[in-house]
């Protein structure tokens, strides 16, 4: 995964001259910003967001070493039923393991019955315990309030998982993989709908040909899929048309849900993408078909995950380091951390007065705006400027000096 530095605020603005998206079923959050923006019209504008500027994507935990190579959370996704007697063959007794992603539900029943010590759902974890000699350790956890600990709801022993069976070493059995009655059991699905597909997405993965960088936006019962290899636009994975989750094969495991993306424009129009999804949580959604997170995206998911600046910051401009975009000017803010800065509609001037050029009632876009009328060897808006800052905002100007 790429480091990122701290801290570091990137304006994303987009002029609203863009063509207006399709209507969605759901409002957007009042919380958008020019930054979600920039992927939500990633496919209109055919221009991946910089790489950079992105979410950070969820890592998959890497594969246990040898000689158990086989048992990774990947090969493991689906259902697995384990059944066989006890008490003389007078208990019957049937587990059942779901692995959904990162997540994992575990069942048990005797006699039909269920049994209260093997029962929950909790986050998937495998030990590598290849140094003590013995197989990797299968386990899913979850966190109990009220005990204030992380209580274990299973635990198994896998040696090997291979042609939808794999070998329990504590048990000494083997557990097979089974579809139930109810396809939509197989890996929890009931959080796969288009309702809880709403919003834009952002995933990453890489492979010999580069990184690819894909951006799905899904409003209604339309979706657009952008995708760039290596910073090259792709000829597949670019669309826009009407959208639906529909059962499918994945990588040889039936009923699977697939969202399809009919493309009736782009330059893939006239085919389907599709992304094979087994759970979507609030922020994120789980890719079965390439193993992979898509992260929703956000203006609060990119100031957690890249930092971003609160309070006074001054800072310096220099000639010809504003620019317009839109309806807003982007200053390339020279300091300790040099950044863009966006001044908007909602930039307040604390002491208008003693600003340069500044005529009575101006806002602080109708200043930029003026100063930039300016020739050019003027060096307008150049200064150190003293101001509160919001992320990539600024919020408010109280002074702008020159310096000798």
């Amino acid at each position: 995964m790429r480091n990122r530095r701290k801290n570091t605020v990137i304006v994303l603005a987009l002029s609203l001259s863009l063509a207006a998206a399709p209507a969605a079923a759901a409002a957007p959050q009042e919380s958008e910003t020019p930054y979600t923006d920039r992927f939500r019209y990633a496919f209109q504008t055919q221009t991946m967001p910089d790489y950079y500027d992105s979410p950070l994507v969820d890592p998959i935990p890497g594969a246990p070493r040898q000689p158990y190579e086989s048992v990774t959370q990947s090969n493991l996704q689906g259902r697995w039923v384990n059944r066989y007697k006890e008490d003389n063959g007078n208990t019957e007794v049937e587990e059942v393991l779901t692995v959904n992603g990162d997540r994992g539900r575990i069942e048990c029943r005797k006699n039909g019955v269920p049994y209260a010590v093997w029962n929950g759902t909790g986050g998937v974890y495998i030990e590598d315990r290849k140094d003590q000699g013995v197989c990797p350790a299968f386990t899913l956890e979850d966190y109990d309030a009220g005990r204030d600990a992380w209580v274990q709801l299973c635990g198994i022993y896998i040696r090997w998982v291979k042609d939808g069976e794999f070998y329990d070493g504590g048990s000494l059995c083997k557990w097979y993989r089974e579809e139930p009655e109810d396809v939509r059991d197989q890996y929890l699905y009931d959080t796969v709908t288009l309702e809880n597909l709403q919003g834009v997405w952002y995933s990453e993965y890489e492979d010999g040909a580069g990184i690819y960088q894909d951006v799905l936006n899904v409003e209604g019962n339309r979706a657009s899929i952008f995708e760039t290899v290596a910073g090259v636009i792709s000829d597949t994975w670019n669309g826009e048309g009407p959208c639906e989750i529909q059962m499918a094969e994945c990588g040889g495991i039936r009923n699977v849900p697939e969202l399809l993306i009919h493309r009736e424009t782009g330059p893939a129009a006239g085919g389907t993408a599709g992304i094979y999804i087994s759970r979507v949580d609030e922020d994120r959604f789980y890719d079965a078909g390439l193993n992979r997170w898509f992260m929703r995206v956000t203006e609060d998911s990119y100031m957690e995950e890249q930092g971003g600046w609160e309070g006074n910051r001054p800072f310096t401009i220099y000639g010809g380091a504003v620019r317009q975009e839109g309806d807003v000017f982007v200053f390339s803010a020279q300091g300790d951390e040099p950044a863009e800065l966006i001044l908007d509609g909602t930039t307040e001037l604390a002491h208008p007065d003693s600003l340069d050029g500044y005529q009575a009632g101006w806002t602080a876009l109708q200043w930029a705006s003026e100063m930039m009328k300016r020739p050019p060897e003027e060096a307008a808006l150049s200064g150190v400027y003293d101001t509160d800052v919001t992320g990539n905002h600024i919020d408010r100007i109280y002074g702008l000096y020159w310096w000798d």
